[in-house]
């Protein structure tokens, strides 16, 4: 029974779906690679369902034909007709802006130009002489014309020539992208600055400049089926669980969407609870605490197109840490520890043990501060929890606020909203003095937790608690922190207890996440990542 209601709490794993069930595939068109139909569709359009695949055919003119039906109307798509050395018509498919046209000409295709496939055992393979002549990039065969058109719209380009029976894909991509700059979501004073970007290769570089080790790994997988995104599964192999990056791999691979736009959705489609409201998958957008984390026996994700790059498995001492904490001394990252952990229990409970307190349960406060309490409220028209959720309504307001106006506006509103609205309230009577400094200090512990995603899910716990505090006072309060404790106890994130390393306890691992050891004593992986090599330093 009681697994049943954490069941119906959290939403049931996506490990646990009837036997019968799946997730939706795409509807396959059932037409046959080659042929006379090019698109492989009755309206035109090009199929893309992942069991289609159009083979490269020696024939150059099919070829061609397919490539520009699937141009179409399309002007940055530009399709490069020449001749080889031994007088083959070919042809290369790039796309204007996703590489520089320019650059593929004079770099890519003169040089093909000198191909001479000809005929004989001594005659050396095309894509050998194409990685002779073309310098610097990567080049691959490409048996199906269907792919290698698709790479081409990544930002590759593609090339096919006369008599052959596959293409090859040039590694061109030149996509503008911001620069390496400091991270806005993720700041720090001590340690590096530098934040990731959207392009995916400067991420992978970022990461690979500080773990230099032939062991580090970057699978690329690719995720949508009209985006393609790319998709970097990286973790270090010999240190990193085996049957952790194998159920990243084939959560990442059954994903069926058409788009994926941010690490964000991927961090939903792939977290084995999708109904918590608890993340259960890491992230960061600092280089530094990347490699880091993937030292420490974590698995990390890349999107293409996010600065945002995911961590698994995840535990919630984990999105309590900060990168700094290993910086500075063991001393003064203690004490910040401390401090985090404090703010991350008051911003659950601060105002719901207020309204418990002030309206069901007064008895529980000294004689001084009942007295101070009942004089501050005298004048106010609305109950305790009617004041919280006025306030509660005005500080959300004013949140979202900050976040969507320009920088130098959102300054001056938070200013305004926070001073003057909040001191003209309390004049008014309104609201009761006390209460500006609980909701005040709610606001301020909620931005002391690092993870942004966590203090936006204790909201919503602060909130529930809130409701239970409205209606049966201190018993609800302990009954609602009671709910939240088990919901996270119940947690899993890829075979890793939510609450670890305080349930079940890991002796090290639960000091480490309270204070910060001195670095001496740093010397082992957190056993609840269970990595295959345990011993960090000797």
């Amino acid at each position: 029974m009681l697994h049943r209601i954490m069941a119906l709490l959290m939403g049931m794993p996506r490990e646990s779906l009837p036997q019968g069930e799946s997730a939706p595939k795409t509807q396959e068109s059932g037409c046959e690679s080659g042929g006379e139909a090019p698109l492989c569709s009755d309206s035109g359009l090009f199929d893309i369902s992942p069991q289609y695949n159009q083979a490269v055919s020696p024939d150059y003119r099919s070829n061609l034909d397919y490539c520009r039906k699937l141009k179409g109307k399309n002007a940055d798509v530009l399709i490069r007709e020449f001749s080889l050395a031994d007088g083959r018509r070919s042809f290369a498919v790039l796309v204007d802006g996703m590489c520089s046209k320019d650059a593929a000409e004079q770099n890519l295709i003169l040089p093909a130009m000198q191909l001479h496939i000809g005929e004989g055992a001594e005659q050396m393979p095309p894509l050998a002489q194409l990685n002779r002549l073309i310098l610097n990039t990567e080049i691959s065969e490409q048996p199906s014309l269907s792919k290698g058109y698709i790479a081409a719209l990544t930002g590759d380009v593609f090339l096919c020539i006369e008599g052959l029976n596959e293409g090859f894909v040039i590694g061109a991509r030149s996509i503008q992208s911001r620069s390496v700059s400091p991270s806005e979501t993720a700041g720090s004073i001590v340690g590096p600055h530098e934040g990731f970007t959207e392009n995916l290769r400067t991420n992978t570089a970022l990461i690979r400049r500080r773990i230099a080790d032939p062991n580090f790994t970057i699978e690329m997988l690719e995720v949508g089926l009209r985006s393609h995104t790319s998709v970097a599964l990286c973790y270090i192999q010999g240190v990193t669980n085996d049957e952790l990056v194998n159920s990243l791999r084939q959560a990442i691979e059954n994903i069926t969407i058409d788009l994926l736009g941010d690490a964000g959705e991927l961090e939903q489609l792939i977290e084995q609870y999708p109904l918590s409201p608890f993340p259960q998958i890491g992230g960061t957008e600092k280089p530094d605490m990347a490699a880091a984390e993937l030292c420490g026996g974590r698995a990390a994700v890349i999107v293409n197109g996010s600065p945002y790059v995911l961590l698994a498995p995840a535990t919630m001492a984990s999105m309590m840490q900060v990168s700094e904490d290993s910086y500075q001394r063991w001393t003064y990252s203690s004490f910040l520890k401390v401090l985090r952990w404090a703010a991350f229990f008051i911003s659950v409970t601060a105002p719901s043990l207020y309204v418990a307190v002030v309206a069901y349960n007064p008895g529980l406060l000294p004689v001084d501060l009942l007295l101070l309490s009942a004089a501050n409220r005298i004048n106010v028209p609305f109950s305790a929890v009617t004041e919280v959720i006025i306030m509660e309504f005005f500080i959300e307001l004013l949140r979202e606020a900050s976040i969507r106006l320009p920088g130098s506006i959102s300054t001056a509103m938070s200013i305004v909203g926070g001073l003057i609205v909040g001191d003209a309230a309390i004049r008014a009577g309104l609201v009761s003095p006390l209460l500006i400094i609980i909701i005040g200090l709610t606001s301020l512990t909620g931005f002391v937790i690092p993870s942004y995603e966590l203090a936006s899910s204790l909201r919503l716990v602060k909130y529930f608690l809130l409701a239970m505090s409205a209606i049966f006072g201190i018993y609800g309060l302990t009954v609602g922190l009671v709910l939240f404790l088990s919901q996270l106890c119940a947690l899993y994130s890829y075979g890793t207890e939510y609450t670890a390393p305080f349930s079940p306890t890991y002796r090290k691992g639960f000091l480490e996440s309270l204070i910060e050891l001195p670095i001496f004593r740093r010397n082992t992986r957190p056993e609840y990542y269970e990595p295959i090599d345990l011993i960090r330093m000797k």
